[in-house]
């Protein structure tokens, strides 16, 4: 084992000494970082509506078989979707053939719920007229004839309704 003289100093916390000590919490591996306190959920209580859709992007590489499905859906106690739209999108652009098929509803692994749009370019927008989306219901975006490699991209436009603590 190693001992180094009395005096010697390697961490500036280390080097404190009386009252200052107390102040100073270890935390993560001697940083001083500490965790972020969970807020109960109690604390939310309040709405927040008309909000710009968060978190309603996904993006995917296209296998080898040229068929690729991607899901997003609201996540989150008191999230409420409301979509206008849907764009999808792959790499090859204007000049895929690929044809895309956009549902909605409960995921599953069969079929998905309700076809509501179909984009034989496998690129373009889907108008949506679709009831509110909420926690556990998904938009489903599925291409067939991709080009392997390709990045294929699904974006939901529209506005949410939030639990807030305000």
């Amino acid at each position: 084992m190693v001992r180094f003289p009395r005096g010697w100093t390697f961490h500036p916390q280390a080097a404190r000494r009386g009252a200052s000590q107390l102040a100073w919490r270890p935390g993560w591996a001697g940083t001083g970082q500490q965790p972020i306190q969970a807020v109960p959920i109690s604390r939310y209580r309040g709405t927040v509506s008309g909000v710009p859709v968060n978190g309603g992007q996904a993006q995917g590489a296209v296998p080898s078989s040229g068929a690729i499905t991607l899901s997003v859906g609201p996540q989150g106690l008191g999230t409420v979707w409301y979509p206008a739209q849907v764009t999808i999108s792959t790499t090859t652009g204007a000049l895929d053939t690929s044809t895309a098929l956009v549902y909605c509803g409960p995921p599953s692994v069969l079929t998905p719920a309700t076809l509501v749009g179909t984009v034989y370019s496998g690129n373009g927008t889907v108008a949506l007229a679709v009831p509110s989306l909420s926690p556990g219901q998904v938009v489903t975006a599925a291409w067939t004839g991709a080009h392997e490699g390709d990045q294929a991209a699904v974006n939901i436009i529209g506005t949410m309704d939030a639990l807030t603590t305000g």
